[in-house]
């Protein structure tokens, strides 16, 4: 205990001495007090080597029963984004009162109003259209022109010397001296300015050509204090940041803010030419390449770069400290003004609004909520929580929807894939309501947003093919691309079919050289989902015309086109040849490496687990791929076992015994059903009509299940398939069959090649290949109308 006490006093002395020598070095700055008081340091000794944060709070402890009040616990300092430094020396003392805590924040000087000299004097400072009419208003006594008169006359000036001509007449030394004198008047007054001519001083030496560096400084040291205090609100906080943000980038472009018009030179009033003019005989080239000032003559890149550091660390100190204040002083009104000022550095802070969000959404003006929506996209992130919240605020001020709110809600959730039901409300009702009178650019986004969301809405589909029906000829291209391929794709027959699709062909046909031939083929092929075939554009897409246009096109227009020729022959292939079996083998005759990924289930860890279900199951030999469906395919005979598939060197394939029954797996998952209706959508459900009318029995099987069973072990897997084999398959003679050694190969290795899962190569973009079959179709269509047609060219031809 003694050696304790021992050591207390002697820190208790130390403390006292170090006071005490304080006190002499700084005798003149500490001021005495009573009581609570404070004795502290002036902090704008300082205010250049270190920053105060946003709040410093001291901690104080003092044994009540020493007679002698000393800080015997050092201070804690709270601050946000700026480098903590030691602050000087607080000597406290302390009473029963305050104790134990106190909290105090620096808050600089107080700010100044303007004065109604000051406000005169910034109006007359607009109606100036010459430096020289700024030099004369400043011929007033020195005392006038304080602060807030030269920080406004510096920002006219530099404006000024942009838009005349009439600077270079002034002598070099008059101009420097005056702005010299500006310069240091708003260095000295600038704590006194209001936030709102600070910032726009900020915005003045970033849009000028050359600038004070020690007022360039005052300005920034002053900045920082103040956000150190809280000075700024929200709305000051946003527009210095958008202003630095600007600025910095100009910087970094070399480019200046405000670009030099041919302007004539302003005439100088004669009383004052004594004054400013310069000598005549001075070289007037020399005149015109003399810079404005000493401050532009010293103007150079490491200047510039000096500048972009300096706003740039502001700026990341603006961002810290506004991330502090967002849960208690955002609002309805500056929430989406922090959107827009925010950029692809800070885009995290996004996340930060969620809560603000949930708290002011109700209250959100139109304006405000599309201006969230379009700098989401701007900013490309993906948040669904704000998602959802603004879909809740579109269904709840429905009345308040105009096209432009909607069209940027459909465009927002369509870049973002967000699948909204309150939206599809939204939508649905505001196409109920305005009829014939909605906006084109509204239909075609409410159809591409059910497209892209995989949801059937009757009433829009209905709705959107009632207007093209009506105005189907003033559609723009576009506008018919992505109205028209949705309703394959979605499988919906709108209620009015004839009518519709009779408005479809015609503006088909007239506008078949105007459209894209991409998106053409693709609208021509999507209805064939729904059994709608185009016969009648058979021989223009054929032609050799159109051939030359479409192998033109560069990767990957050129695979979707010839994806969607293949997609439309197969169609009218299976749709008027009434022959099963030579289908049967017209298609099996083709390249197995035909199949396309239109229908490919390109989900390549399912499809290798498939695989090798099947290789650990049946082995390689007894099944194959589908050509041009992209699943694979098992044929069994009467015994229920496995046959044999023989593969040509061509890359056909053929069966040597009689098959009783066709396999044909299909893999299952979200993305083949509609969200809301569960059906499926267009292509799956024209491959499985396909299928099962060339004889096949579908086996489905989800993805989930096939990967879930492979995480466990192989042997689960094979186990999913035997599952839903069991009742189609005899696994006693299939153990026996499939013993046998020459079935026995190694498993197949994942390929590297994408093409290998995508289902196309090269080939697949030779259009030549197609030949014999389009003369088929040729047949098939002739013989539909009556004409005589040879029983040869009815035949398939295999590859």
């Amino acid at each position: 205990m003694a050696s304790l006490n021992k050591r207390i006093l002697q820190k208790s002395n130390e403390a006292i001495k170090s006071f005490r020598t304080l006190k002499t070095l700084h005798s003149q700055d500490i001021t005495p007090s009573s009581g609570s008081g404070i004795h502290c340091l002036p902090s704008r000794i300082f205010q250049k080597d270190i920053l105060v944060g946003k709040s410093l709070k001291k901690f104080y402890t003092t044994d009540n029963n020493n007679s002698i009040k000393v800080l015997s616990l050092s201070s804690i300092l709270v601050q946000d984004g700026i480098n903590i430094e030691e602050l000087p020396i607080l000597i406290r003392r302390a009473t029963q009162n305050s104790f134990p805590f106190t909290s105090y924040s620096y808050s600089g000087e107080k700010i100044r109003d303007e004065s109604e000299f000051e406000d005169s004097f910034r109006q007359v400072l607009q109606n100036c259209i010459s430096v020289n009419d700024v030099f004369k208003l400043l011929e007033v006594p020195s005392d006038k022109v304080r602060g807030y008169s030269a920080a406004f006359a510096l920002q006219r000036l530099h404006v000024l010397k942009y838009l005349n001509t009439d600077w270079n007449l002034i002598h070099s030394f008059i101009r420097s001296a005056v702005m010299r004198e500006l310069y240091d008047t708003v260095e000295k007054d600038v704590g006194l300015l209001s936030n709102r001519t600070l910032i726009s001083l900020v915005e003045c030496y970033l849009a000028a050509e050359g600038f004070s560096p020690k007022c360039l400084d005052a300005i920034n040291i002053e900045v920082q204090i103040r956000l150190a205090d809280s000075t700024f609100s929200i709305e000051e906080l946003l527009t210095l940041a958008n202003i630095l943000q600007s600025g910095t980038e100009n910087i970094a472009k070399q480019v200046p803010f405000i670009t030099k018009p041919k302007t004539p030179t302003m005439s100088i009033v004669s009383e004052n030419a004594s004054r400013f003019l310069s000598n005549e005989d001075e070289d007037p080239e020399a005149v015109r390449m003399e810079h404005f000032d000493k401050f532009c003559a010293k103007l150079g890149p490491h200047f510039h770069e000096e500048i972009k550091s300096n706003c740039t660390s502001i700026l990341k100190n603006l961002w810290i400290h506004l991330n502090s204040r967002l849960y208690s002083e955002i609002n309805e009104e500056t929430l989406p003004l922090i959107l827009q000022a925010l950029n692809h550095n800070n885009r995290n802070m996004v996340s930060f609004l969620e809560k603000p969000m949930t708290r002011v959404w109700l209250q959100l003006s139109p304006d405000s909520v599309q201006t969230c929506l379009n700098n989401l996209v701007r900013l490309r992130v993906n948040n669904t929580s704000i998602f959802t919240v603004l879909g809740r605020w579109a269904y709840v001020n429905i009345h308040k929807m105009t096209p432009h709110l909607l069209l940027s809600f459909l465009n927002t959730y369509i870049q973002f894939g967000f699948v909204d039901k309150n939206l599809f409300k939204v939508m649905e009702k505001c196409l109920q309501l305005k009829g014939q009178q909605v906006q084109t650019n509204v239909i075609a986004m409410c159809v591409e947003y059910c497209r892209t969301s995989r949801y059937v809405s009757p009433l829009v589909m209905d709705s959107a093919a009632h207007h093209f029906t009506q105005h189907g000829y003033s559609y723009e291209p576009l506008q018919l691309y992505a109205v028209l391929r949705a309703f394959g794709q979605l499988h919906y027959l709108p209620s009015q079919t004839t009518d519709f699709l009779k408005q479809v062909e015609h503006c088909l046909w007239h506008r078949f050289d105007q459209l894209d031939e991409v998106q053409l083929l693709e609208i021509l092929g999507s209805f064939t989902f729904l059994n709608v075939l185009p016969k009648n554009f058979s021989q223009r897409v054929t032609s050799n015309d159109f051939f030359h246009k479409v192998d033109k096109l560069k990767y990957p227009n050129k695979i979707a086109a010839v994806m969607w020729l293949k997609v439309m022959k197969h169609a009218i292939i299976m749709s008027m040849n009434d022959d099963v079996p030579k289908t049967l083998r017209w298609l099996l005759g083709s390249k197995a490496r035909g199949s396309m990924y239109l229908y490919q289930d390109s989900r390549k860890g399912a499809v290798h687990s498939m695989e090798s279900a099947l290789d650990m199951t049946f082995g390689s030999k007894f099944h194959h791929i589908l050509p041009f469906y992209g699943c694979r395919v098992l044929y069994l005979d009467k015994n229920r076992v496995p046959l044999e598939v023989i593969r040509t060197k061509s890359g056909s394939v053929d069966i040597k015994d009689n098959v009783d029954k066709r396999l044909v797996f299909l893999l299952r998952c979200a993305d083949h059903f509609s969200v809301n209706t569960k059906q499926l959508l267009g292509a799956q459900a024209q491959r499985l009509k396909h299928l099962q009318q060339l004889g096949f029995i579908p086996i489905e099987i989800r993805m989930s299940e096939l990967h879930y069973a492979e995480r466990i072990s192989p042997f689960h897997l094979k186990e999913v398939l035997k599952q839903h084999l069991a009742h189609l398959v005899d696994f006693e003679a299939v153990a026996v069959v499939c013993a046998d050694p020459k079935y026995q190969v190694p498993a197949v290795e994942l390929g590297e090649s994408i093409s290998d899962w995508l289902g196309y190569d090269e080939q697949d973009m030779n259009i030549e290949d197609d030949g014999a079959d389009l003369k088929l179709i040729a047949a098939l269509l002739a013989r539909q109308k009556g004409q005589e047609v040879k029983d040869s060219d009815l035949e398939p031809k295999t590859t």
